[in-house]
């Protein structure tokens, strides 16, 4: 009988890979701190919203908030730290799925396959580098959740029953996205047979206590802020004044553009790499009900999609959101019968130059941005507006800012300062403080009319008696392009 495999049992050695895998991820981490201290605008908000704990952010549930704050309480607040939160996650997202591979299949080779398909992921290699945080930490939980389930399904001990709903309640604190694969994983665990049994259990009841331990603070924050909660809702354009089947046409368009934009390198790679015609080889009992619970979470996954457009007329779908669930397709891929690993090596190969790739071309992108016109946020020159704004005399006090992006940046620069911006809940701040008001003013001098109003509602004195000064520096890695910075100061000992 062909075989499957045709390396050898254990030539590939996963702590060799992991640990190339961790010495790609401290690149990261070193590239990201050295490159630039500006921020990206998930960075920059995390600084806003970590001025204080709270049980809800707004529509973003608070866990990776929570875990951000301690790393800043350890780290100071830094690039430094930022940039841990997220190669930590990420290295962890890329174990779970080494881990559940490699439950399902019993085999390491075809486990470090799955690893290190997630390169081939332009969301993972790129995007969740670049500038991603609660889709990050969605996806790790929902890596672990799915080998926690596999344990679960396994052994039926109390302690998997636990640690799942652990997971289930932390993943909905993460990333609200991660119900549709919670719901997709018990929807396939049910559909299964053998695995059924395991749902049944009275210590499911356990489960579910641990999942409401987790959530109940949350939920009942959320329902107390509802308006809050759903201030970010029309982001679905579920409300669109457009006829019903244009609605559908436009989210399954949608939909589909997402799956394509996620999956269309793994895809084409796995199948030009393992893609064999031949005779179909069965895998063992065992292994194929939990390559089935994949696949049919999978599809359940799509499936709760479909309804979403269906039944509320969702019109928006982006490939980010598809993190949480799709992250387990290269676990279902390693999965199948028809998959040769004869050319294991040649793959990973490709896989390892894509991350070198990746890992010169996310900093480089940067630091040549003027040379390929590729600017971004991390070349914007905020630690030289500091330095011009603490020539003005603000060293701390009240910040408001016209958006997240500037007023993040100013507090990493004023980390002793309370930044307030229209885009965030509002923190408490003392009164008897310096008042900076700022606003980007490289395309308009003039204070937007959106940040007077909002600031006329904190500043003690009449903002518009008080002329704006301009300050200009150079963007970082540029000779010739520059960026402006409008401010007003309101002394607190000046009248």
């Amino acid at each position: 009988m062909e075989s499957t495999i045709d390396l050898k049992p254990g030539s590939v050695n996963p702590r060799h890979v992991f640990l190339l895998l961790a010495g790609y991820f401290v690149l990261h981490l070193l590239f990201r701190y050295f490159v630039s201290d500006s921020l990206e605008l998930d960075e920059a908000e995390q600084l806003l919203l970590t001025q204080e704990l709270r049980l809800g952010y707004g529509s973003q549930p608070p866990l990776y908030t929570w875990l951000q704050a301690g790393f800043f309480s350890i780290f100071g607040t830094s690039v430094f730290a930022l940039a841990a939160v997220k190669n930590i996650l990420l290295f962890l997202t890329y174990f779970f799925v080494f881990s559940s591979a490699k439950e399902i299949t019993n085999d390491d080779n075809r486990a470090v396959i799955a690893m290190v398909s997630l390169l081939m992921i332009p969301q993972f290699f790129w995007e969740s580098q670049r500038d991603l945080t609660h889709s990050v930490l969605g996806t790790t939980i929902a890596a672990c959740t799915l080998f926690i389930a596999v344990r679960l399904f396994k052994t039926g001990r109390l302690k998997y029953y636990v640690l799942f709903g652990l997971c289930a309640g932390a993943g909905i604190i993460s990333k609200y996205n991660f119900g549709v694969f919670l719901v997709a994983l018990l929807i396939s665990a049910a559909s299964v047979r053998s695995l059924r049994p395991r749902l049944c259990d009275r210590k499911i009841l356990i489960t579910v206590a641990c999942l409401l331990l987790v959530i109940t603070p949350h939920l009942y924050w959320a329902a107390t802020n509802v308006k809050a909660t759903l201030s970010q809702a029309d982001k679905f354009q579920m409300a669109r004044p457009i006829g019903l089947l244009q609605s559908y046409s436009m989210g399954l368009q949608k939909l589909a553009k997402a799956i394509a934009a996620f999956l269309g390198m793994l895809l084409p790679a796995y199948a030009l790499f393992f893609y064999r015609k031949g005779r179909d080889i069965p895998a063992a009992t065992a292994e194929g009900d939990y390559a089935l619970l994949v696949k049919r979470m999978l599809l359940a996954g799509l499936f709760l999609c479909l309804l979403m457009i269906l039944l509320f007329k969702v019109t928006v779908f982006k490939d980010r959101w598809m993190q949480p669930l799709l992250f387990a397709t290269p676990v279902y891929l390693a999965t199948l019968s028809r998959t040769r690993l004869a050319n294991a090596r040649g793959y990973f190969r490709f896989c390892l130059l894509v991350a070198v790739l990746v890992l010169l071309l996310l900093p480089g992108h940067t630091i040549f941005a003027s040379r390929f016109g590729t600017y971004n946020r991390l070349n914007a020159p905020y630690s030289a507006f500091s330095a011009q704004l603490r020539q003005a005399g603000f060293r701390q006090g009240v910040i408001i800012s016209q958006n997240r992006l500037t007023g993040g940046n100013l507090r990493m620069a004023f980390p002793d300062s309370v930044v307030l911006a229209p885009e965030v809940p509002r923190f408490d701040y003392r009164t008897g403080s310096d008042w900076l008001i700022v606003w980007d003013a490289t395309k308009n001098a003039e204070m937007p009319d959106k940040l007077r109003k909002f600031a006329a509602e904190f500043v003690p004195a009449d903002i518009k008696a008080v002329p704006p000064r301009i300050i200009e520096a150079t963007s970082k890695y540029s000779t010739d392009r520059t960026m402006r910075l409008g401010f007003i100061l309101l002394r607190k000992d000046v009248p």
